[in-house]
């Protein structure tokens, strides 16, 4: 995790640590160079770590109206037409080095942490040695029912070009194709069921 977070750091703050030493500035940005002069690394490797243990103490977001007939309607739905292939259901943790609470806990994250290949139209051309463009990590979908909450909107996946969650699951291509396919000849209400499902989580 702190590989990720530090990747995170550089990545998407500009923010170097000892794992990222250099500003991540192309040769032609020399304003992008200049804009922080120091101190180096910026997150020292204290900061980096209590990061890390706040990361992983997160509480995870209690799930909501999971009772409702509607909502378990909508969870065997989402089995039924094959979300629950790639946003699995249930995981177990591992043995965590530090924080012994966090091992061998069951969790339901709706994810199984792998890479899939989503098809052209999520493609963003972007290449990390040898991953494409295509290729995405399923997103979890814990807390998802409480992005208009959070954020203030109903925009998701990795840009916010869906407007809404059905509209998300329509994005789906590639390996999800099928399951992209089945949601769209679902009746309205198991569409609904479903979409009642996800903002339960």
């Amino acid at each position: 995790m702190l590989t990720q977070i530090a990747s995170a750091m550089i990545n998407d703050m500009g923010l170097t640590t000892r794992l990222h030493r250099e500003k991540n500035c192309p040769p032609v940005q020399a304003a992008c160079r200049a804009a922080d002069p120091g101190p180096r690394p910026n997150v020292s490797d204290q900061a980096l770590r209590t990061m890390m243990f706040y990361v992983s103490t997160l509480a995870v977001p209690e799930r909501r109206d999971a009772d409702k007939p509607e909502v378990m309607r909508g969870e065997t739905v989402f089995a039924a037409i094959g979300c629950a292939a790639c946003h699995r259901t249930a995981a177990r943790t591992g043995t965590h080095p530090t924080i012994p609470l966090l091992s061998n806990q069951t969790i339901h994250p709706f994810t199984d942490l792998l890479l899939h290949d989503m098809g052209d139209g999520l493609a963003d051309g972007l290449h990390e040695g040898e991953i494409s463009g295509r290729m995405w990590r399923t997103a979890p979908l814990w807390g998802i029912g409480l992005v208009p909450l959070v954020n203030g909107h109903e925009n998701y996946l990795h840009d916010g070009r869906a407007r809404g969650l059905a509209e998300a699951i329509l994005w789906h291509g590639g390996e999800a194709e099928r399951a992209k396919d089945r949601f769209r000849a679902l009746p309205k209400t198991d569409r609904e069921a479903l979409i009642a499902f996800l903002r339960s989580l």
